[in-house]
């Protein structure tokens, strides 16, 4: 490409940074959906009966949370969850896996079709990465679903 033609198009082309930087605080290792479900309850505590929303946890190589992503705000019955923003994001960060995990304000603990849909759709792209989808968990006021623990995943 001519100095010229860059020149034209430079103001048009956007750039993206992003680096990771380890922090010297303790990460959190997570062994089964017990600890993901200790771990992310603060997260969710204020808003598990309020709406939906999803959040994803990004693992390092030995399992401890490397990063948590707020990924999507919903209403009462559902959240819009773009697979492209995870995998992105899981990219960035080089992480070998994720776990998904989401509310259902309702209280009710079992996945809807549309949850089993999206984690699968997820476990699907995340695969052509290698990126392992360790667990899903829905959770509630009083418990949580794995869809680990069930042999959904």
């Amino acid at each position: 490409m001519s100095e010229f033609q860059f020149k034209e198009f430079q103001g048009y082309v956007g750039e993206l940074t992003a680096i990771y930087k380890r922090t010297s605080k303790k990460s959190f290792k997570v062994n089964c959906s017990k600890d993901i479900d200790t771990f992310m309850r603060p997260y969710f505590d204020e808003i598990l009966d309020d709406h939906e929303e999803m959040k994803v946890i990004y693992f390092s190589n030995i399992t401890e949370v490397m990063h948590v992503k707020e990924l999507s705000v919903g209403g009462l019955t559902g959240t819009l969850v773009d697979i492209r923003l995870i995998l992105r994001d899981a990219l960035i960060l080089c992480t070998p896996a994720i776990a998904l995990l989401h509310n259902h304000p309702s209280g009710g603990l079992r996945p809807s079709q549309a949850d089993i849909s999206l984690t699968e759709k997820i476990k699907k792209g995340a695969k052509l990465f290698d990126i392992n989808v360790l667990d899903h968990l829905i959770m509630t006021r009083e418990s949580y679903f794995s869809f680990a623990d069930e042999g959904l995943i």
